[in-house]
């Protein structure tokens, strides 16, 4: 076990680096890919289900680069992306829901979005602990985690929703595991750490198997080599082995399980390499793109893996089978997205595929850090300042080196996270312009080094120059210029205090680290500060305009939706560009969520969104249908066209540029009875309509939504655009609800309708929640909205209306 000196040091590193992350997270995706595996996230926690429904939208747009997912054998959509890192977030993301469920104003997705935060904090502690194993003191470990932490490109993957930052623990993971078991001999805990390191490896990039191969033979070797003689005992290592597969086996499965529930294949993962995905790129292209090029170059957005580079001799001079492991790994990872179709890996900061080898580059630097260290500090932690005043001239070129070159990429990466970068990627499709309809050719815009001040690291400077307010990546502090001030305060003070307790911390020498460190209540209080600023973030960003204003548009749709959803209900959404709003407040809000299924206007035209919504109208009894700036009855919604052919109506409401309508479905209506009617009714001009039949439900609850089917025929072309009403009425004749629609809801004006066909009126009825038991009168009529008294047609005893059905409210 650790020493509490070592302890606590440690958790004052994670603490301050949670505080960081939390402070610079912008709240918001910067990239669809990031909704795509949070979409699972929130699909696992609420249905128990992995589809990515919410945005099926994805599937169709420009770019195979930009297509998120495939279509399962049902023809729902599932993330192409490995499921480790949105099933773990699962914790993270209940813990959310569970607080949102008390009432407590908190966005879902904006609190979701801080997960790996606590996972790059956690690289950075392990990173630490494998300093150590290593042979090097305390304060050489903490370095490289502040490094690691704040100085490379896992500073902004950080406050990203993608796999790399979970992919750099798990490898670090399997490493440490396997160090520490080439040193011990002990397989309990130690491979069992090593193979689930390996799992979760797979699991969230299964090419990173490859790399699970290279750690594997660091292990094998060791063997051989290995001071324990136990290591080389079949039976021992027979143990060991089935230590090591057996949580990497039980990963691989459950990938197989997961790609054979999402496509009916085993080996399929939702890559679409029959459309330009794969490993195609020239190796010599992709190298000069992920190392050298201003636009992903390695060294232009990390520039202290420059220092790496020097001390990697000094490094395998040290620790021989590590730096070839790490020499090894870092070959094989940058050789595999070098030919990758789109190796510069769309709108990213620097070479987002490289993030996962981030935590051993830094580790190289350990005997230049340690040397450094004790050359300009001094072996008395209480006189560093002193010391170093005196030392630094005598520090030589390498320990100026570190030093200048981790000042650097602390800019760079402060860069990053302040400014929104996705701004700037969209500049240089302007500057280099690029054909989105091919992926090969949608990037990347700045290879040559004469383009080296069109690098997206000169890219921010000139973001934050222009317009900081507008660019801003920071969630508190809004592009309407207001500034959240209680996060800033809160962050200033969360951060100060931990960099004082680790420079106490620093401070302590070995002799009296037991006397001289705090108590353990105040080192306890130490985890508090992150939980504190956490909560006083969720809070304070919970009125970002970005995720709409309470009771206003979509927020007040949703909050309508919550009132009254039940488990048979569902939500599709025709709002491509608004589908953060839902995701971040609908499962807060509502005690039942329903299901959501986001498609854009055109999605109907393709027959997997056909085939699934047909699913929800056989499985849901209601569908709340949410459109963004659409006209009512737009011919070019295909999704809300076919619903007015096999849904049932009710109503349809403007929240500002949203619109609001609920349907019924086929469902209640499966056990219902036709009513024969064969009654006309006329208008004073000598228009008739022959009323055949009707379908409903006899009996329904208050609250429920009835649906009504009306059978009827032309006699003679039709002269005027009539208009349906369906009304439930009480014994004194009062209307307790009610419908008004034109033939398919609209979508077809009655003057143009066939003569003799049977034709069908599908509407519904939404009952009042509070309506009073018993019996009630379902009528229905025409009237002509031409006219000016609007004239209803009459049947022939003179009635202006006809009795469908009576209706039992239980």
């Amino acid at each position: 076990m650790p020493s509490p000196y070592r302890r606590y040091g440690i958790t004052i590193l994670i603490a301050l680096l949670v505080c960081v992350y939390t402070l610079t997270n912008a709240g918001k995706d910067h990239i669809v890919d990031e909704v795509s595996l949070f979409a699972v996230t929130e699909s696992l926690v609420l249905r128990g289900e992995v589809d990515t429904n919410a945005i099926a939208w994805t599937q169709w747009v420009n770019s195979p680069g930009e297509v998120l997912g495939a279509f399962g054998v049902n023809g729902e959509v599932y993330s192409k992306k490995g499921p480790a890192p949105a099933f773990l977030a699962t914790a993270w993301y209940g813990l959310l829901h569970w607080i949102a469920s008390w009432d407590i104003n908190i966005g879902l997705m904006q609190g979701t979005f801080l997960w790996n935060g606590f996972l790059t904090a956690a690289t950075s502690a392990l990173l630490w602990l494998t300093a150590v194993r290593l042979g090097y003191d305390d304060r050489t470990g903490a370095t490289l985690g502040l490094l690691f932490g704040l100085c490379t490109i896992a500073w902004p993957y950080a406050n990203h929703f993608f796999g790399e930052p979970l992919s750099a623990l798990s490898l670090l993971i399997c490493f440490y595991g396997l160090l520490v078991y080439r040193q011990t001999g002990q397989v309990t805990p130690w491979l069992w750490l090593a193979g689930l390191g390996a799992g979760l490896a797979i699991a969230t990039v299964t090419a990173h198997v490859l790399l699970i191969g290279i750690l594997t033979l660091y292990w094998l070797t060791g063997i051989f080599f290995s001071p324990h003689p136990s290591t080389r005992k079949l039976l021992d290592l027979v143990t060991a082995v089935a230590a090591f597969l057996l949580p990497f086996i039980v990963a691989a499965l459950l990938l197989l399980w997961y790609n054979g529930a999402r496509f009916g294949n085993f080996f399929t993962t939702g890559y679409h390499f029959d459309s330009g995905e794969g490993f195609t790129t020239p190796l010599g292209q992709g190298l000069w793109g992920l190392l050298i090029s201003p636009y992903r170059g390695l060294f232009w957005h990390t520039p202290l893996f420059i220092v790496s580079l020097f001390a990697f001799p000094r490094f395998l001079r040290r620790h021989r089978a590590e730096g070839i492991l790490i020499g090894a790994l870092s070959v094989l990872l940058i050789g595999l997205y070098s030919i990758w179709w789109m190796w510069w890996g769309g709108f990213a900061w620097g070479p987002r595929f490289l993030v996962p080898m981030s935590p051993f580059w830094v580790l190289l630097l350990a005997p230049l850090v340690a040397e450094w260290k004790t050359r300009a500090l001094g072996l008395n932690p209480r006189a560093w300042w002193p010391t170093l005043q005196s030392n630094l001239r005598t520090v030589g070129y390498p320990g100026w080196l570190l030093l200048i070159l981790a000042a650097l990429s602390f800019i760079v990466q402060a860069l990053a996270v302040s400014v929104n970068y996705v701004n700037y990627e969209t500049q240089l499709r302007q500057i280099f312009p690029t054909d989105p309809a091919d992926p090969l050719k949608f990037g990347p815009p700045a290879q040559s080094l004469a383009d080296l001040f069109y690098s997206p690291v000169f890219g921010q400077l000139q973001l934050l120059r222009t317009n900081f307010q507008a660019n801003s990546d920071l969630a508190w502090f809004r592009s309407d210029g207001n500034v959240v001030w209680l996060i800033v305060i809160m962050g200033f003070f969360t951060v100060t205090t931990l960099l004082m307790a680790l420079g106490s911390w620093w401070q302590i020498s070995a002799d009296d680290e037991l006397d001289a460190l705090p108590s353990r209540p105040i080192r306890w209080l130490t985890t508090l500060l992150p939980a504190l600023l956490i909560g006083i973030w969720l809070s304070g960003t919970a009125n970002d305009p970005y995720y709409g204003a309470p009771d206003q548009g979509y927020r007040a749709i949703l909050a309508e939706i919550c009132q009254s959803a039940q488990p048979s209900d569902a939500v599709v959404t025709i709002a491509p560009f608004s589908y953060h709003i839902p995701m971040n407040w609908l499962a807060g809000e509502c005690e039942q969520t329903p299901p959501l299924f986001g498609y854009a206007t055109n999605s109907l035209n393709h027959g997997e969104a056909a085939q699934v919504l047909s699913a929800v109208l056989q499985s849901y009894q209601r569908i709340w249908f949410v459109t963004e700036r659409l006209p009512v009855n737009d011919p070019d919604n295909t999704v809300e066209r076919g619903l007015s052919t096999v849904a049932y109506k009710a109503d349809d409401r403007w929240f500002d540029d949203y619109r609001l309508l609920r349907y019924a479905t086929p469902i209640d209506l499966a056990n219902a009875f036709p009513t024969q009617l064969d009654t006309p009714l006329a208008d004073g001009n000598g228009q008739q309509i022959l009323l055949t039949s009707a379908i409903a439900p006899t009996a329904a609850q208050a609250g429920e939504i009835i649906p009504v089917e009306i059978h009827y025929e032309l006699e003679a072309p039709g002269t005027s655009d009539l208009r349906w009403f369906v009304q439930l009425l009480a014994g004194e004749g009062n209307a307790v609800a009610l419908l008004d629609s034109a033939p398919t809801h609209g979508y077809t004006p009655f003057s143009t309708l066939p003569v003799g066909e049977d034709l069908i009126e599908r509407v519904a009825l939404q009952l009042p929640e509070a309506l009073a038991p018993g019996q009630y009168q379902l009528i229905a009529g025409l009237y002509d909205p031409t006219t000016p008294a609007a004239a209803r047609l009459t049947l022939p005893n003179g009635r202006d209306f006809i009795s469908l059905s009576q209706v039992t409210i239980q």
